[in-house]
């Protein structure tokens, strides 16, 4: 679903953005989707870190708040110096659904002999 967008703006940042359309072989109106999908997508990563930062959400609402994985934000958190907050209760959070999805996959391997399987 598309939707269209109107605003205006000064001349100087028209004049940038068909530079930069121009330098990328792309239309005014490509170049200013790409902008704007960058922006949006920075500053819903900058608002996660603050709240993470702020002890305001988990490392898992953060991410979840930038529409990022798990790993990307573990990732972010590293390379802006912050403290990863991820102990026990967390990991043991995120292997359930890797234990179900291993388990399945086990059963299917052997069948009904749930006796052979590695897991408890």
């Amino acid at each position: 679903m598309t939707a269209i967008l109107t605003t205006r703006t000064s001349d100087k940042l028209v004049r940038d953005v068909e530079e930069l359309a121009e330098k990328e072989q792309l239309n005014k109106s490509a170049m200013i989707r790409r902008l704007l999908a960058d922006a949006v997508e920075m500053k819903k990563r900058e608002e996660a870190l603050g709240l993470y930062k702020a002890g305001k959400t988990s490392l898992r609402g953060a991410a979840k708040i930038a529409k990022i994985s798990l790993w990307e934000m573990i990732d972010l958190v590293s390379k802006e110096g912050l403290y990863l907050d991820y102990g026990k209760e967390e990991l043991a959070e995120d292997l359930v659904p890797i234990r179900r999805k291993m388990r399945a996959s086990s059963e299917c391997i052997l069948g009904q002999d749930r006796e052979t399987t590695f897991f408890k």
